[in-house]
């Protein structure tokens, strides 16, 4: 019985590891210790687990020096570098205010 158990508990992990990646999804903008205490973890762990999901693919973001994760979806990825490479040489300072315009920061309405 511990085999049902273990694929049991395997199961709930995949599905609370869905549910962390549609939470960011969902709300683009993300305080790490908000996260934390919805998820049950340590604030490292959310760290961890972002950045595992980041090299894996799953998600992509960056993390603010204010402890905030944002969410970037593939296409505002996609419009980011489209925008770099029609305009050719560009600043850290025009792909910022690029990205302003490119990067939807609100909520999604689920």
């Amino acid at each position: 019985s511990s085999g049902i158990n273990a694929e049991y508990g395997e199961e709930a992990q995949k599905n609370l590891l869905l549910e962390f990646i549609d939470y960011i999804k969902r709300r683009k903008v993300v305080q790490l210790d908000d996260l934390a205490a919805h998820f049950n973890l340590k604030i490292h762990e959310v760290v961890e687990r972002i950045e595992s999901l980041q090299e894996e693919g799953t998600i992509n973001g960056v993390i603010d020096d204010r402890g905030k994760f944002i969410y970037i979806s593939e296409e505002e990825l996609k419009s980011v570098a489209k925008f770099i490479n029609q305009n050719g040489r560009v600043s850290i300072s025009d792909v910022a205010a690029a990205s302003n315009r490119l990067i939807n920061l609100e909520p999604v309405e689920s």
